[in-house]
């Protein structure tokens, strides 16, 4: 059994259906590291297609922001009218990190010297850099983080720490990282689906 992780889809349904048919699943172990939502052109299909197959899935920040905001901001409200009661308390449960013998799962990343269990949600869901430096410039374990959240950073591989967020929504790719192979496999974005609002014109 393979441990197979994914970055952020954001919505990017095909291309999450092309990638696990690449990665050709059948009893792997597949986490998702959040940000299934938002941006990309089918939300409420990712969200579907993640919990109809029981892949993991960890909270991104773009699901902590809907589960926070969706009774009063009227994009979320509309989500949570598509999702469905059942999608919907889904998402709420999903676990801020996975920890196991041989790593670590986080959506953003870790607060050098400070557990997980100690971490606030909000800050292990959005966390980039620590005093001006890259987060995983601190970490100096032997288990293997693997991260999302980082999309302008694209696919970064150091110090034992995997950052899988490499943009599918803006145009790039969407990766996955086989653990036990040491292996990405990448499937390019079909269309650059969102611009982000630093980058328009």
């Amino acid at each position: 059994m393979r441990t197979i992780f994914i970055g952020d889809v954001h919505g990017c349904l095909e291309e999450l259906k092309q990638l696990i048919q690449k990665l050709n699943i059948k009893s792997d172990r597949v986490i998702l590291l959040g940000d299934l939502i938002n941006r990309g052109p089918d939300s409420v299909g990712v969200v579907k297609f993640v919990y109809e197959n029981q892949f993991e899935c960890l909270m991104g920040n773009h699901e902590y922001e809907y589960l926070k905001n969706y009774k009063k901001n009227p994009i979320y409200q509309e989500l949570y009218q598509q999702l469905g009661e059942t999608l919907h308390k889904w998402i709420q449960q999903r676990p801020y990190y996975i920890e196991d013998k041989n790593f670590i799962a986080v959506h953003a990343g870790l607060i050098p010297n400070q557990s997980l269990k100690k971490s606030k949600p909000a800050i292990i869901t959005s966390i980039r850099t620590y005093k001006d430096i890259p987060w995983y410039e601190y970490y100096k374990g032997k288990k293997y983080v693997i991260y999302g959240h980082w999309a302008r950073k694209g696919l970064t591989i150091r110090n034992h720490t995997i950052g899988l967020d490499s943009g599918c929504v803006y145009g790039k790719f969407l990766s996955a990282f086989i653990l036990e192979e040491k292996k990405i496999i990448q499937i390019p974005a079909k269309k650059k689906y969102y611009i982000p609002p630093s980058s328009k014109i």
